[in-house]
């Protein structure tokens, strides 16, 4: 080999040398740039592509009545989602998804989240069923918190509504959402070697945090009450919904609160307190109580009531009954709207106007419910007409929940308090605080006010507008209302379509509730005596009755020997037989207590003070006297018995 070759191919071996150590600088170059500087993006691209971040819902905290009975609470579903990009018969799976789900268009879903996507949140059992069978590609599932309600339908339209990310909507669970919603957590999905479907890591990168209980000043045994009478009447009056609001006398409390369709099912808002009408002669109470107060009216004086017309400009005033003179008690014991309406033309628009707002109208009361409103009244100066229609409750808006307050206000001394739902929060940790409290907002009327108005009140019902809320077991007082609704071209009012209700508490010699139905276009009749008071007592009667309430009842009145009669009954087991058995066919036999007693012929009082003695459970239909039972009377008596008992008003 020439020296001229051998130089030829040590330079052709120096520049492949050359080459492989440049090839060589640049892998490794390139190598400690994607190991050094990239590294955490190229970490981050892998575990995006077997990894998968999605929220763990936390479970929303309890809602409870005031005697701590669940009222909305979460539990364990599953939900169900698959990873479109692993399925391989996309055409089969969309096939199977919609007619599980009842929805279609799932292949263009498949292309939209090819990672992930869910089919079914939240399943029923029975739902949850069907997906465990259909072999669909890739379906998994997780656990989620699904909100229910332990009472079904009863009170809905007050708790309200959650979304499908456990997000209130409404009611309750929309007001106290920051309290009861919790903090989500985090999980990872992650996919298995063969990239086949996605698996939850053991724990999670964030564990949920549950949210708080609230306890509520609702009480669900007269919320059931309330619900139950009210439905009956709806269907019976034929009317477009009702309305049934009852609070706690002397403390602002809300005891029960339900708006019903005209079926009975939860309206889908909550009118009682978001909506405003004209009241009706419910509304009379304020002027009769300004008239006392002025010094220019006695309750004895009389008034020209014009014999049932008063024209006054180009309008006429009418009164259902042609009364010649009714005194200004009589005024409102009878309902007299020119009688009210000339003692409020005599005070002036001013005194009115100032009545009306000191008595908690025009603006909210700060109830802890979303969307309250706050009633309307125009301005000052006030044409004659207009003036008289507001006496007697027309041309004024206000809701249901501002007349109730106001006559909490006549049961308790004058005191106008602010309502109230939720009472006490209760942390994921045990610890807990009041949420709200008895507010005092004004003194309305003087107890001597309140003592005059009570005592006509009382006489409404006795020989007034509302006989027919006259009860042998409770003394009820209260008013009647018929607003008259505007015509649909809004000139004039309509005589034909109102609203009826009636506003009252109950036992009035010492009112522990105070309550208002009222029922939109009744069919059988406008007047509230004649539709809305019945319900009243019945429900006021069924309430009272019940054990916990008449410990109450006797522990505060002077009804002493009944309550040591009754609590006697409860310690030694013998007190029970001495109260019921002259008043009813109770057996007093060997073997009598494996015997169903005979109810009939007791209150319903009585027959639930025996029901409780002997463990059975009662439903009531109707009020008064107990005329049947079913199982009759003498009949084996098991565990968990429930009686069935008919009672009339006898």
């Amino acid at each position: 080999m020439t020296n001229s070759i051998r130089k030829r191919l040590e330079s052709k071996l120096i520049i492949v040398k050359i080459v492989f150590a440049i090839v060589l600088v640049v892998f490794i170059g390139r190598l400690a740039w994607l190991q050094l500087i990239k590294r955490e993006s190229f970490l981050n691209a892998a575990n995006n592509q077997q990894n998968l971040i999605i929220n763990i819902q936390a479970k929303r905290g309890i809602v409870f009545d005031r005697n701590n009975k669940v009222m909305a609470q979460d539990i364990d579903s599953y939900s169900y989602y698959v990873v479109p990009e692993n399925i391989k018969n996309k055409k089969n799976a969309a096939k199977k998804i919609g007619r599980l789900t009842g929805t279609w268009n799932w292949q263009s879903k498949f292309k939209k989240h090819s990672r992930f996507l869910w089919v079914s949140r939240k399943t029923s059992k029975q739902l949850e069923a069907k997906f465990e069978k259909s072999g669909i590609e890739t379906l998994n599932r997780i656990i989620e918190p699904k909100r229910v309600y332990p009472s079904g339908r009863l009170a809905l339209s007050l708790l309200g509504r959650v979304d499908t990310d456990n997000n209130g909507l409404s009611g309750l669970e929309l007001q106290y959402d920051d309290y009861l919603s919790g903090q989500d957590g985090k999980a990872v999905l992650k996919r298995d070697g063969l990239g086949h479907c996605y698996l939850f890591d053991e724990e999670p990168l964030v564990v949920p945090e549950t949210g708080s209980d609230i306890v509520t000043t609702i009480d669900l045994n007269l919320q059931q009450i309330v619900e139950q009478e009210m439905t009956t009447a709806l269907i019976e009056n034929n009317s477009a919904y009702g309305i049934g609001l009852f609070i706690k006398a002397g403390t602002g409390e809300i005891l029960a609160c339900a708006v019903l369709d005209s079926l009975g099912k939860p309206a889908t808002r909550n009118r009682a307190i978001t909506d405003q009408y004209e009241p009706g002669s419910t509304f009379k109470v304020i002027a009769t109580a300004e008239a006392l107060s002025s010094g220019r009216f006695e309750l004895n004086d009389s008034i020209f009531v014009e014999n049932g017309k008063f024209r006054l400009g180009r309008r006429t005033i009418r009164d259902d009954h042609e009364y010649d003179t009714l005194s200004v008690g009589d005024v409102l014991i009878y309902s007299s709207n020119i009688g009210v309406s000339k003692m409020a033309l005599e005070l002036g628009d001013d005194k009115i106007y100032k009545a009306v707002k000191e008595a908690g109208f025009v603006t909210p009361l700060g109830v802890d419910f979303p969307g309250e409103a706050g009633g309307y009244i125009e301005p000052l100066d006030w044409r004659e007409h207009y003036l008289a229609n507001i006496s007697f409750g027309h041309g004024v808006s206000a809701t249901p929940l501002q007349i109730v307050s106001l006559y909490g206000a006549i049961a308790s001394g004058g005191n106008l308090y602010r309502p109230f739902f939720a009472k006490e929060l209760i942390r994921a940790d045990g610890s807990s605080r009041q949420l709200a409290r008895q507010q005092k907002i004004r003194k309305v009327y003087s107890s001597n006010m309140t003592s005059v108005l009570d005592t006509l009140l009382r006489q409404v019902v006795l020989k007034g507008t509302a006989t027919q809320a006259i009860s042998k077991m409770v003394t009820i007082a209260g008013k009647t209302g018929t607003a008259l609704k505007l015509k649909e071209n809004g000139r004039g009012y309509d005589w034909r379509k109102a609203r009826a209700s009636f506003v009252g508490y109950f036992p009035a010699d010492n009112p522990m509730v105070v309550g208002i139905i009222m029922f939109d276009e009744p069919k059988t009749s406008r007047y509230g005596g004649v539709t809305a008071a019945p319900v009243f007592r019945c429900i006021a009667e069924r309430y009272y009755s019940l054990p916990q309430q008449l410990v109450q009842s006797y522990a505060s009145s002077d009804q002493k020997t009944m309550y040591q009669e009754y609590k006697a009954s409860q310690i030694s087991g013998q007190g029970i037989n001495n109260i019921l058995k002259t008043t009813s066919g109770f057996y007093d036999e060997p073997g009598w207590e494996s015997m169903m007693p005979d109810f009939k012929g007791l209150t319903i009082r009585q027959a639930l003070i025996l029901a409780s003695k002997r463990g059975i459970e009662c439903e009531i239909k109707g009020s008064g006297i107990v005329d049947k039972q079913v199982p009759q009377a003498g009949k084996s008596l098991k565990a968990g018995t429930i009686i069935q008992l008919r009672c009339n008003s006898g």
